[in-house]
């Protein structure tokens, strides 16, 4: 049981490192740095030229970096956008849980956005012309405005400002700067690696799993040494914020600021992908394989109802669990239907709940209801449509 354990951790840490890992560090770098040269530029884009349009705003949200969706939150506590274009933007965001489509069935993360861009534009464009629900909306934006931060990010932000200049200054530019620069030079060099070993092995000139130690691969031994230099990195990280509180998007001076709250917002998700990946497959290893597939193969519309719900869940985590044991069971004879997967992605809250939570409480809270019952309806029809098809 122990050797079991053991191999599930080693195995995770290379999902988190490499499998996953590698490829989303170089999203987010690329869309995080593209976000802040051109954000501002992009706002004032869609307020001059009036691109208030759902479709617009869910293929902007479709960019698979949490800051799309929150700038349309932005814009939209400004009045440049209506309820029903940043309807559209909440049913494109994927979050955390399209890296992991991405890496496994690029093709179904196509047919998923496609799905997402038909649902904005239809059901978006339908709320912008509903008088009564404009009505609704503005009263909820209203009462948002009028809601204050929380204090405990304000009393950690007075105690940042109150270090001497010299001190805040340094504390700044080692957790943002020198940090951040290590942080995405650590994972270059596994993206690197990991597509050097895949070509190796295409190639066939070298198979990653000929070198182990104690039987477990070499590749996996580095995953695990730099599964745990990101928990310290993580450590100092919350550490910091905790007492001193961190920078917001609005207070970036420059490139590396951006670049170093990147790197926080990675490291995260890389630990908690570590995390949800070993829980799910120590969850099928001791539930039993034949067991979670007999059940979902008997439960199709429980799968579907279950990954709407979880995505409604805030946060990543629900909705990486849920993404990944799709692809776990996917082959088996307990496969869910993809159906459930667009479900779950289609009313995915994910992080920007958090933000949001402070920023549009209440408005936010109305939308992802709907965008909850589209899910539903959307999932059952697609899962009509697969039984057809078959």
């Amino acid at each position: 049981m122990i050797n079991k354990i053991f191999s599930i951790a080693f195995a995770s840490a290379y999902t988190a490192i490499f499998e996953v890992g590698s490829v989303m560090a170089l999203l987010m770098l690329l869309f995080g740095i593209l976000d802040y040269k051109k954000g501002d530029a992009l706002r004032r884009l869609i307020e001059r030229r009036h691109l208030d349009q759902p479709i617009l705003m869910g293929a902007l949200a479709l960019v698979p970096v949490d800051g799309t969706l929150l700038f349309q939150y932005s814009i939209y506590r400004r009045k440049s956008i209506r309820s029903g274009s940043l309807l559209g933007g909440i049913i494109g965001i994927g979050e955390e849980a399209t890296y992991i489509i991405l890496s496994f069935q690029p093709l179904a993360w196509l047919a998923l956005a496609g799905i997402k861009l038909l649902l904005a534009l239809s059901f978006g464009s339908l709320l912008n012309r509903l008088p009564a629900w404009q009505n609704k909306a503005k009263a909820w934006l209203d009462a948002d405005l009028a809601a204050g931060m929380d204090q405990d990010v304000l009393d950690a932000d007075e105690n940042f400002h109150a270090l001497p200049d010299r001190f805040r200054h340094k504390l700044h530019h080692f957790r943002y700067h020198t940090l951040g620069r290590a942080f995405w030079i650590f994972f270059s060099c596994a993206f690197i690696l990991q597509m050097a070993l895949l070509l190796f092995d295409h190639m066939g000139w070298f198979a990653p799993d000929q070198l182990q130690a104690l039987g477990v691969p070499f590749v996996s031994w580095l995953s695990m040494i730099a599964l745990f230099i990101i928990v310290i990195y993580r450590l100092v990280v919350r550490m910091t914020t905790r007492e001193f509180g961190k920078i917001f998007e609005h207070e970036f001076e420059d490139t590396g600021d951006a670049v170093g709250d990147l790197a926080e917002n990675c490291a995260s998700i890389i630990l908690l992908i570590f995390l949800l990946s070993f829980l799910v497959q120590a969850g099928l290893a001791l539930i039993g394989p034949e067991h979670v597939a007999a059940f979902f193969s008997q439960n199709a519309i429980l799968a579907i109802l279950a990954g709407a719900l979880i995505g409604l869940i805030p946060g990543t985590g629900a909705s990486l669990v849920f993404t990944t044991l799709y692809f776990n069971l996917a082959g088996t004879s307990g496969a869910m239907p993809f159906a459930a997967l667009a479900a779950c992605s289609i009313a995915l809250i994910g992080d920007s709940q958090f933000i949001g939570h402070s920023q549009l409480r209440q408005t936010q809270r109305a939308l992802h209801l709907v965008a909850f019952g589209l899910a539903v309806l959307a999932g059952l029809a697609i899962f009509g449509l697969e039984r057809w098809l078959v």
